[in-house]
């Protein structure tokens, strides 16, 4: 009997049960996660403070949804873990798709005052909404999205907030100094307290803390040839089949945060941790499984794309942001809004976007075209470019 065994139910590993069902896929589906409640994680960080939490479930799949985990994973079966009536218990699976996702982080440094939290599930929301008095001292730990959403939550909830970060500047790592700036400003006009070059010793006393310093893969026991990059994460081919030695496991694919695609068409980029690149890979997946095509015939590709809701701001990337030729900003910087285009060899190859959604959109319609009908550098010249016209002009 043909059993696919999809072993992580967040994002990715339910759209790749949606995908698959929707293309016609007729094995049985066995989705495998210990988590009482699961949900998407964006808007957890991103009404953290408000009156009320953003909770989305996700969709309940067509599957035979097991509450635990795995401990085992090989081609060709898993075991599970559990109470005892579990214990060793083990599932054949003809397929198997690993979409576990990431953990949390947390300090390997004490942290004076207050409890420290983390921000992964629906659980650590509600109780950091618990721990939160009226007007408390928030401490946050981190540079990155979830470090400046829960701040600028916070901040507009009416709390004390002290953001320290590694570097000069937040994002440094995923955004040209333009915009990086100018969320460190605006975030800073609006009560956020930024520390910069933090190290332990700058540490103050808050009553409550957040550490929101990265994520690690969530992993249960697999074979020891399977590729892992220097984080952890899984190596996949252009097919998102898991890789040992460089060649493809048969039957086993990896998809969503953990996922690193090593080769193909994707590889440049890297692994994503994108709720966009998780829901994409996973419909993908989900079709490809359905229609019994082969990685070995096919590729996932799409355009890789990532926002972040910081209070008022909107923040997008699309395409390639980091490790380009000619970064130019486009539009008025002062106004809070306007792009970085990234140019690699004079053509556009990604955006990065503040505070105008609709130029994102264009953004990545244009990037998905082939290199000859994007703008160049030419096109950029004096720091204006419209995308939108410049997809208006295409369609005409």
């Amino acid at each position: 009997m043909d059993t696919i065994a999809i072993i992580g139910a967040g994002l990715a590993g339910t759209e790749c049960t949606r995908s698959y069902r929707d293309s016609g896929g007729t094995a049985d589906l066995i989705l495998i996660d210990p988590r009482p409640e699961r949900c998407e994680l964006p808007p957890l960080s991103k009404t953290l403070f408000a009156r009320e939490l953003s909770h989305t479930p996700l969709p309940t799949p067509e599957a035979t949804l097991m509450s635990t985990g795995a401990t085992h994973i090989a081609p060709g079966h898993i075991t599970l873990a559990g109470g005892s009536e579990q214990q060793h218990r083990r599932i054949d699976a003809s397929r198997i798709v690993i979409a576990t996702g990431l953990r949390a982080r947390r300090p390997q440094t004490p942290l004076p005052g207050g409890p420290v939290h983390t921000i992964r599930t629906a659980a650590d929301a509600a109780a950091i909404r618990r721990a939160a008095k009226t007007n408390t001292d928030i401490g946050i730990l981190g540079s990155g999205y979830l470090a400046l959403e829960a701040a600028r939550s916070a901040a507009d909830a009416g709390h004390q907030v002290t953001v320290y970060l590694r570097g000069d500047q937040p994002l440094a790592a995923a955004h040209h100094p333009a915009i990086s700036r100018a969320l460190m400003d605006r975030h800073a006009a609006a009560g956020v307290r930024f520390v910069l070059d933090a190290d332990p010793s700058d540490y103050a006393a808050h009553a409550l803390w957040i550490a929101a310093i990265g994520a690690a893969p969530v992993l249960p026991e697999l074979p020891a040839d399977w590729d892992r990059d220097g984080a952890g994460r899984l190596r996949v081919d252009a097919g998102l089949h898991v890789c040992a030695g460089g060649t493809t496991v048969p039957n086993v694919w990896a998809i969503g945060d953990l996922a690193h695609p090593a080769t193909g068409p994707m590889a440049a980029w890297g692994a994503q941790e994108s709720e966009a690149a998780a829901a994409s890979q996973g419909a993908w997946l989900g079709a490809q499984l359905a229609t019994a095509e082969t990685a070995a015939e096919t590729a996932w590709i799409d355009v890789p794309w990532h926002w972040s809701f910081q209070g008022p701001e909107r923040v997008f990337t699309a395409g390639r942001v980091t490790g380009t030729d000619t970064p130019i900003v486009s539009g008025d910087e002062q106004s809070g809004r306007f792009q970085v285009l990234h140019f690699i060899d004079g053509v556009l190859c990604g955006a990065e976007t503040l505070n105008q959604p609709p130029a994102h959109n264009a953004a990545r319609k244009i990037l998905a075209l082939p290199p000859a009908s994007r703008p160049t550098t030419s096109d950029a010249a004096g720091g204006v470019l419209d995308l939108r016209a410049w997809v208006r002009r295409l369609r005409s």
